[in-house]
């Protein structure tokens, strides 16, 4: 079923739009009405970055935001820039711009591993996730036990789909990143 997502668009915008979700190689009929982000991994990761007011409100207005497929489209600065625009839900709050998109940097990463995953589960021969390191990259011992644990037979930072490893640190990026596990070809 194809969903509209740029309806609320001007013709010019929506072009471009439409364009660069196409070419990320995500057919039309997958849209999704919101994006995969529970209130409680939300809330783990605002309670964890600390820079943001304790402000039911603020709460309210990000994860919803955060739910709204529009938030892949603007991106993290396009939605900050939205929400602290005059008129925008946050206009006036006294939030510092760049720690509003620090934070959405964080959850646009949390938000697209979720749904790389997700679309994961659903491809033919997947078996499961490696979480990897780019090179020459710094992380925690948490991290880095990830990436390199064999907890499951699968090999080195590898978990079936009912066994994925939250982000160790709520309110910090991830520098991992994922792929899929596919069955060997016989």
């Amino acid at each position: 079923m194809f969903k509209d997502w740029f309806r609320k668009s001007t013709p010019d915008k929506a072009e471009s739009r439409k364009s660069l979700v196409l070419e990320a190689g995500i057919p039309p009929e997958e849209r999704v009405d919101q994006l995969p982000l529970s209130q409680i991994q939300f809330l783990r990761h605002f309670n964890g970055f600390g820079e943001l007011p304790d402000d039911p409100q603020l709460r309210d207005t990000l994860l919803r935001s955060l739910q709204d497929p529009n938030f892949l489209l603007d991106l993290p600065r396009g939605t900050a820039q939205r929400l602290l625009s005059p008129g925008g839900a946050l206009a006036g709050s006294g939030i510092a711009a760049d720690t509003l998109l620090r934070f959405l940097n964080l959850m646009h990463g949390e938000v697209t591993r979720a749904m790389y995953i997700k679309a994961a589960r659903e491809r033919l021969g997947a078996r499961g996730i490696r979480f990897l390191l780019p090179d020459n990259v710094t992380v925690p011992p948490e991290e880095r036990a990830i990436v390199e644990t064999d907890a499951h037979g699968l090999g080195a930072g590898a978990y079936p789909f009912d066994a994925m490893p939250e982000n160790p640190h709520p309110g910090q990026p991830a520098k991992y990143y994922v792929r899929v596990i596919l069955d060997e070809p016989s």
